[in-house]
């Protein structure tokens, strides 16, 4: 039984090790108000760089971080009505783990929406799995000071947003099939208006 318990210990102890990784030579790079740590794949020449986006490659499914903050509304409604998510903790933040294939090459990729400070931030990168270099860039920026329930109810809101503006718009671009009219909501600094065009 003693040497069933040591050669246990000895996995796991070696198991962390394997997993463990030092980043202690990685970039960095400011997206939003956190400075996120790069791996080296990704460190090279980023197709873009600025204060809402890091995209490393033509294809931003490679490898993205980006500031949601001015869009979280239209990017979460979209994501969460389009694609498969997952509710999981990474590096002690709660996040969100899409996962799709993409139909034009075929490839599994993966985005992970969390929180940093009151900022909301999501990374895509390539594959189904959250991996260890994954992990390490989201611990790389500061934690969420918002508590669990508050970082889904925040979500839940920008979905509720999303889903009403989606109808909002629907009623907007709905053209009757013979085209005689179309009935269409407003929405303005005024108020909401509805009207007709013949």
């Amino acid at each position: 039984m003693k040497r069933i318990l040591i050669a246990v210990l000895a996995l796991f102890i070696m198991m962390n090790a394997v997993s463990a990784i030092d980043s202690s030579n990685w970039t960095t790079a400011d997206v939003g108000y956190e400075t996120f740590k790069i791996p080296p794949q990704y460190s090279k020449n980023p197709y873009q760089s600025d204060f809402n986006l890091y995209w490393f490659d033509e294809d931003i499914d490679v490898f993205t971080i980006r500031y949601v903050n001015p869009n979280i509304m239209s990017l979460y409604g979209y994501y969460i009505s389009k694609y498969h998510e997952e509710k999981v903790t990474v590096e002690g933040h709660d996040a969100l783990h899409f996962t799709y294939v993409d139909g034009a090459d075929d490839t599994n990729n993966s985005i992970l929406w969390f929180s940093s400070g009151e900022e909301f931030y999501y990374i895509n990168w390539i594959g189904h799995n959250i991996t260890p270099e994954i992990r390490e860039v989201v611990k790389s920026c500061s934690q969420s000071d918002f508590s669990h329930k508050e970082f889904y109810d925040i979500l839940d809101e920008e979905y509720k947003n999303y889903k009403l503006l989606e109808a909002i718009e629907s009623q907007r671009n709905d053209y009757p099939r013979d085209d005689s009219s179309h009935t269409f909501v407003s929405v303005g600094t005024n108020g909401v208006g509805v009207g007709k065009i013949f």
